[in-house]
């Protein structure tokens, strides 16, 4: 019994020296929503002979995003068409997003669109830290009437937000 009596009262003692701590730990992740190209201006030969150009990786967009619902916007400073003085021309330009399927939810430039006003991409899942990369297409459909020769220029303004 007195064996007992004795640990327990060490048990007690040794118990009691006892202690412990905690840790709260709060890391804030900066928020990452990008979009980059690949090529600041675009230069292509139109040899006007009435064949339509059909560039399907004329660029390269990427997309880096730590949100789940976001929305990449393309506009166009002329509506679509490339301008030359008073002398246009209509283009279209498309965004292949068929390698990421599960991450997006609308495409409003799966196909070729002249840019008559903003077209929206429709983003569902956060990218890799590397981001995600779709080819930009470009298109003059085929034309019966010489375009008057000459620079002609547009610009495309790429913006990216939450949803």
């Amino acid at each position: 019994m007195k064996k007992f009596v004795v640990f327990l009262v060490i048990g007690l003692v040794a118990g009691s020296l006892a202690w412990s701590a905690t840790i709260g730990i709060t890391v804030n992740a900066a928020q990452k929503l990008e979009v980059t190209v690949d090529a600041a201006t675009w230069t292509i030969a139109l040899d006007n002979t009435g064949t339509a150009i059909d560039v399907p990786n004329q660029g390269q967009l990427t997309v880096k995003s730590s949100k789940a619902s976001y929305t990449v916007t393309f506009t166009s400073t002329n509506g679509g068409t490339l301008n030359n003085g008073s002398y246009t021309m209509p283009y279209k330009v498309k965004v292949d997003t068929s390698s990421w399927v599960a991450g997006v939810a609308t495409n409003n430039l799966s196909s070729y669109t002249q840019l008559t006003s903003a077209k929206p991409i429709i983003f569902q899942l956060k990218t890799p830290t590397a981001g995600k990369t779709f080819p930009i297409g470009f298109n003059i459909e085929a034309y019966t009437d010489y375009y008057v020769d000459g620079a002609y220029t547009d610009t495309i303004t790429i913006s990216i937000a939450q949803s």
